[in-house]
């Protein structure tokens, strides 16, 4: 696996699995309250995904 791929897949499990990221309201919408966790793992993940872009890691 990937930086970038591992960095995905710790993002989406946090998001999937967050309390906080998955609260809904009555009609079940998501609320998308913010989560100082998903914030990390995103910015984690673009910095992943930028050393793709400059050709570092694959």
């Amino acid at each position: 696996m990937t930086p970038k791929q591992a960095a995905f897949v710790r993002f989406a499990d946090h998001c999937a699995t967050c309390r906080t990221c998955c609260a809904m309201d009555d009609k079940g919408a998501n609320l998308n309250l913010p989560c100082a966790e998903q914030d990390r793992l995103h910015e984690e993940y673009r910095q992943a995904s930028r050393a793709v872009t400059r050709g570092g890691n694959r």
